[in-house]
C-alpha cells in the first residue's frame, strides 16, 4: 500500500500543512526517543479511525484514492490535538498488550 509507505517515510508530511506536522512532531519529541517509529504508528492508527465509518463505505479503489489525498487541508489545531489525543489512548491500550508489535524479530 503506498498510502501507508509514505506515511512511515514521510511521517505524514504530506497530509498534513508544515504547523500541524511541527505540532505533531513536538509531541513525537515529548514522548521520548522511540515516538517517531512507535508513537508514529498509532498516530497512523488514529488517522485510519478518523474515517473508518467512511471508509468501511467505500470500494477497495475509493479507499486508495481517499487515502492518497485526504481532506485535511483545512485542519488546525483543534483536529491535530484529538488526533493526538486518539493516538495516546491507543497507544495507552496496546503498547504493552501481549504479542502486539514483536521486538526484535
Amino acid at each position: 500500500m503506498q498510502f501507508a509507505f509514505r506515511w512511515m517515510n514521510c511521517l505524514l508530511m504530506r497530509e498534513l500543512s508544515v504547523r500541524n506536522t511541527i505540532r505533531m512532531w513536538d509531541t513525537y519529541l515529548s514522548e521520548g526517543s522511540n515516538a517517531f517509529s512507535e508513537f508514529h504508528i498509532y498516530v497512523c492508527c488514529a488517522f485510519l479511525t478518523t474515517w473508518s465509518e467512511k471508509l468501511r463505505a467505500m470500494d477497495f479503489q475509493g479507499i486508495i484514492m481517499f487515502l492518497q489525498s485526504l481532506p485535511t487541508q483545512t485542519w488546525g489545531d483543534h483536529e491535530i490535538e484529538v488526533l493526538l489525543a486518539e493516538a495516546y489512548v491507543l497507544s495507552s491500550v496496546w503498547h504493552n498488550a501481549q504479542s502486539h508489535i514483536l521486538k526484535g524479530e
